[in-house]
């Protein structure tokens, strides 16, 4: 195997796939297996240049949630990717195809924080209280590489495969829900793809942002989607998207 290029390079060949919608070889494929703290670096990179290009991050997302062990006890680990405000989208928005790779969708909720959170003791008490409310969303995920990223790694390294996020219009105090219980389903064109509950995102859906401020320092007013709740879809032009989550209401996209 050849070295490994440096971090900005493989960043800057992330975002020229992106822009070209055209795929890449996986890193790890190329150059040999990445540790996390070149996949970090890589990500790193990806998110410096985007400021430098005029973005802004606005919050995170959380990938697949895993439980494993650390010495004696249980923890809850996430890969996770920065959501930009140039991918945000309004809920019944058009999402253009034609800038995509090969899209999937995924309902998701979203958490609006009111404090930061931050630190080993974080606990889903800690995340209800530091939240100002949650809403439906979507994530659509797009992987850069061919034909999406083999290793955890280079999904961090592709920022957890983010594309865009779009949220629903009604945000209410997580107090008022339960959400482990709240009832998800994803329709495609009119047709069920996927259902779920919030207890599908390790117990509670608040435990996806235990996992992620216990790697990740949280600010307030980041937005942080928890993971899917339904599965993952594919999605093309000519394609309505509608989710329905209990007590939260609707989030839909139309695929041009």
């Amino acid at each position: 195997m050849s070295s490994q290029p440096d971090a900005k390079l493989l960043a800057s060949q992330l975002i020229e796939a992106a822009e070209r919608c055209a795929p890449i070889e996986p890193f790890s494929t190329k150059y040999g297996a990445l540790s996390p703290e070149t996949a970090s670096a890589i990500r790193a990179a990806w998110l410096e240049a985007k400021q430098l290009a005029g973005h802004r991050s606005v919050g995170k997302k959380v990938a697949a949630i895993r439980r494993g062990w650390r010495g004696q006890a249980q923890v809850l680990e996430g890969g996770w990717g920065h959501i930009l405000d140039s991918t945000l989208l309004l809920d019944g928005t058009e999402l253009p195809a034609s800038h995509l790779i090969q899209p999937r969708i995924e309902a998701e909720f979203a958490f609006l924080l009111a404090r930061d959170l931050a630190g080993p003791g974080i606990t889903a008490a800690h995340v209800l209280a530091a939240t100002a409310g949650v809403c439906a969303g979507f994530e659509i995920i797009d992987s850069r590489f061919r034909p999406k990223a083999p290793t955890p790694e280079d999904s961090t390294a592709d920022n957890g495969s983010h594309a865009y996020a779009v949220f629903g219009a009604r945000l209410l105090a997580a107090s008022d829900l339960d959400l482990a219980a709240a009832a998800v389903s994803l329709e495609i064109n009119g047709e069920v793809k996927g259902t779920g509950t919030g207890a599908n995102i390790a117990g509670h859906p608040a435990h996806a942002l235990v996992a992620l401020a216990k790697q990740q320092p949280l600010q307030a007013g980041e937005i942080i989607l928890t993971g899917s709740v339904a599965g993952a879809f594919p999605i093309r032009a000519g394609d309505r998207v509608l989710a329905r989550f209990e007590g939260l209401g609707s989030v839909s996209i139309n695929v041009v």
